[in-house]
């Protein structure tokens, strides 16, 4: 059975967490307070306090001792990060920078010099109300959780010794009908790529029952071929597509041939028997998200600009996470195959959080004094 370091470890443990990401931060994104009740480092510390316990800022501001009202905390917070685009284009930057921070040594020297499996996936956070400024705020999509309104964010990962981490992140603007721009972008991505010749493995949807990818569901067979999308158009744009024919739950004829698309480039070397396999990994692309979400600060703020901190601040803590958990040696007295079970996500948000209420102090609620 794997033993838990003791006790005395996880102070040091959780402030080599903490101040990683509050250097980082004060860094790719400082700003500018001087108050006499709340400063930088306080406000990050606020953050990372709502981000591992799924909050709003207002719930942690009642739960600290050492901070001002949420309200006064919210005027700061309006005055750093206003919603106009052209911050939220700014903040985007920063925030790219700010992703690079605590990444391996090894991988930053590596970056942009060395070939890396790497991901493109887009995530959608459910919104509820009107847009802050404009309407290609918002996104729309299927009813979930009570609308059809999302605020959409794209990310980007690299795989490093096994191991995913967050290199980019970009705010997904929509335009007046509501499609995702990033979606009509992707004729100039596959150009791209190909121009670069960098080979690429992206799921295509297959829509309606007749024509467009649904004529080429044919047989029973998995096959290559080329596709021309918006044929005739001046949006025309060629590519290789994979049809992959998989039978559910492995029953032939019973429950019939369930059809991927995937478009590529540089994959003629993989059978087609490894295809379906390749991009399930996606480097855990679906449970980094479930954990991202696990360390996000929730708000009911209309303002974009903060709403993508929020993001930008929980893939950072994502990667922090995964640094600890892989490179940890020096803060994990144990062996490093016990390492992986022992700092488990809910347990890092559980010494950050202990640390910050140690910082700043809790608020008993019988007596609203602080203790």
């Amino acid at each position: 059975m794997n033993k838990c370091p003791p006790q005395s470890s996880r102070p040091a443990l959780s402030e080599q967490m903490r101040q990683p990401l509050i250097d980082t931060l004060k860094t790719h994104l400082p700003l500018d307070i001087h108050a006499y009740t709340l400063d930088e480092t306080q406000l990050w510390e606020l953050v990372m306090y709502a981000s591992v316990q799924e909050i709003s800022l207002d719930s942690a501001c009642q739960e600290l001792a050492e901070v001002p009202s949420g309200n006064r905390v919210r005027e700061h917070i309006n005055e750093s990060f206003d919603a106009s685009a052209l911050r939220l284009l700014a903040l985007e930057e920063d925030l790219n920078a700010a992703l690079h921070g605590p990444l391996p040594s090894s991988l930053t020297r590596r970056l942009g010099r060395k070939g890396y499996e790497s991901g493109i996936d887009m995530v959608e956070i459910p919104y509820y109300g009107q847009p802050a400024q404009i309407e290609e705020e918002i996104r729309r999509g299927k009813a979930r959780a009570g609308t059809t309104r999302f605020h959409a964010y794209a990310t980007g990962a690299v795989v490093h010794h096994g191991q995913r981490y967050e290199i980019a992140l970009t705010f997904v603007w929509a335009d007046a009908s509501g499609a995702p721009t990033w979606i009509k972008a992707l004729p100039g991505v596959f150009t791209l790529l190909r121009r670069h010749r960098i080979p690429y493995l992206i799921p295509l949807p297959i829509k309606g029952k007749t024509g467009g990818l649904r004529a080429l569901c044919q047989g029973k067979a998995s096959y290559r071929t080329v596709h021309t999308f918006n044929a005739g158009t001046a949006k025309a744009y060629t590519t290789d597509v994979i049809l992959l024919c998989r039978y559910t739950k492995g029953r032939y004829g019973r429950q019939g041939c369930q059809w991927f698309a995937y478009a590529t480039y540089g994959m003629e070397r993989v059978p087609l028997t490894q295809i379906f396999s390749l991009y399930r990994r996606r480097f855990g692309m679906e449970s980094g998200y479930r954990q991202m979400h696990q360390l996000r600060a929730r708000t009911t703020s209309a303002n974009p600009t903060w709403r993508l901190v929020l993001v930008g601040g929980a893939l950072l803590l994502y990667n922090i996470y995964i640094y600890f958990r892989q490179n940890g040696r020096q803060a994990n007295p144990y062996d490093r195959r016990t390492r992986a079970t022992w700092l488990s996500l809910n347990r890092m948000a559980h010494m950050i959080l202990r640390l910050i209420e140690q910082r700043l102090g809790i608020v008993d609620f019988e007596t609203g004094v602080s203790i």
